[in-house]
């Protein structure tokens, strides 16, 4: 890019000047332009420059208010270029905190305590997460600035995801989604945080709409989102629109193709442009792709592989889901031992850090694994579990699949006339996707249960 290439040309005469001041403008110039384009290495280089030379000036306000933003963007390059660089994120994002106290900067101060809301979010470290995010909402909104507090309902709506409240989670996303234009907010949205919240919440919103009930809504959010975020092209974004509109929406439905065609593309964009953090979740999804293609070897091998390379990265969001994903190909593979060892590992993680996103599955697959060791009280106990929990979050796909599971068990047990008044409860509920899987075989089970 013109722009960056020019301050970077002047970054350089100004140091040789010496002219310190001026090179350091220049410096944060060019890292700026490199965030916005994902050119997330190049920006590093310059700002790590910048902060080398900001070193040398004394001690100021002038001073304090370079070195906040260079900071800033020095986190968003860590967190875009490698998601593993935790540390690094965490450390330019805790400096930015102290100087935005010591300025009383409120506005960026937002973007602040997004940032560290995110580098806890990828630790699975929700509450700590949920607090700092709904602190920079309440700051924004006192700011009344339209911008930060869409910035500041997404941070706090993908936390609310992970802990299963998918009722709120999708209130602050439609409160993105309604201010959002992507004409007008689309390069703002850059500036501030690296990546479009907009996109993003839109992709997440596909996720929670699926959750909540109205698959059809879902898959054309989901639609939307990429769509979208294609033709606006910044990389990041579209990394991340990806991953969630892509990949954990399909996942969660079950669509394998669906699924496969989002993790390549996300694998393929990744490691063409250096997004190095995205590569493993790539890996994850596609391994859970093979696994519902009924490709069960290379399944639990690419699903492991994602897992040990996210645990290493010290990313650990959605690993129940993919747990699960796991422990069913395990089964099928005759290794049910290993599917239920695998479960509770999932449940282990449920306590140690309240994701509840996918709970009430974890329990309905326990419940059909322990079927099938003839224990039908303790299956029985693990549905009604799932049942209720799917409820508590109104969560109705999920409801749904925990009703077909307790059905067919009391179908069995000739309880068929009270497994058919269940099932056809939470199945009249729904008014759209009668052409999804989940549907289709409700009511082919509800044929059966006459």
């Amino acid at each position: 890019d013109e722009v960056a290439a020019i301050a970077v040309q002047l970054a350089r005469h100004f140091e040789e000047a010496r002219i310190t001041d001026k090179a350091i403008h220049y410096l944060y110039l060019a890292g700026h332009k490199a965030v916005q384009l994902s050119a997330y290495q190049e920006s590093i280089a310059h700002l790590i420059r910048g902060l080398k030379l900001l070193d040398t000036m004394p001690d100021s306000t002038e001073r304090a208010q370079k070195e906040l933003d260079l900071q800033l963007d020095l986190a968003i390059s860590w967190q875009g270029s490698n998601g593993a660089q935790v540390k690094e994120v965490y450390d330019a994002y805790s400096r930015a905190r102290e100087l935005c106290q010591r300025l009383g900067e409120t506005s960026k101060f937002v973007q602040v305590l997004g940032g560290l809301s995110i580098v806890y979010y990828v630790r699975a470290e929700y509450h700590h997460a949920r607090e700092l995010a709904e602190e920079a909402l309440c700051i924004a909104q006192s700011t009344k600035d339209s911008l930060l507090i869409l910035l500041s309902n997404w941070y706090l709506s993908f936390i609310l995801f992970c802990l299963g409240e998918y009722t709120t989670s999708h209130r602050h996303l439609k409160r993105i989604i309604d201010i959002y234009e992507p004409q007008k907010h689309h390069h703002s949205l850059l500036s501030l945080r690296g990546s479009d919240a907009g996109l993003g919440a839109l992709a997440y919103d596909a996720c929670c709409l699926w959750c909540l009930g109205f698959p059809e809504q879902a898959l054309k959010r989901s639609q939307e989102a990429l769509t979208l975020t294609r033709e606006l092209g910044h990389p990041f974004t579209l990394a991340d629109v990806l991953c969630f509109a892509g990949c954990l929406f399909h996942a969660m439905r079950r669509d394998g193709n669906g699924l496969q065609e989002n993790s390549e593309a996300l694998m393929r964009l990744a490691n063409e442009r250096g997004l190095t953090g995205w590569v493993a979740a790539g890996i994850r999804y596609q391994g859970e792709a093979f696994a519902l293609q009924g490709k069960l070897h290379e399944g639990i091998t690419q699903m492991q592989k994602g897992i040990e390379a996210l645990r290493s990265e010290e990313v650990f969001l959605y690993f129940p889901e993919t747990l699960c994903t796991l422990a069913e190909t395990q089964v099928k593979s005759g290794q049910l031992e290993d599917g239920l060892a695998t479960l509770e590992e999932a449940l282990a993680f449920v306590e140690k850090t309240d994701e509840r996103q996918w709970e009430a599955e974890i329990y309905r697959l326990k419940g059909e694994f322990l079927l099938m060791q003839g224990e039908d009280v303790a299956a029985e106990s693990n549905l009604h579990k799932a049942i209720e929990i799917s409820q508590g979050q109104s969560a109705k796909s999920l409801e749904l699949r925990a009703v077909m599971s307790l059905s067919r068990l009391w179908g069995r047990q000739g309880k068929g006339a009270k497994a058919r008044k269940m099932l056809t409860e939470i199945y009249n509920w729904f008014t759209e996707g009668f052409d999804t899987p989940d549907l289709i075989v409700a009511k082919e089970l509800l044929d059966d249960l006459q």
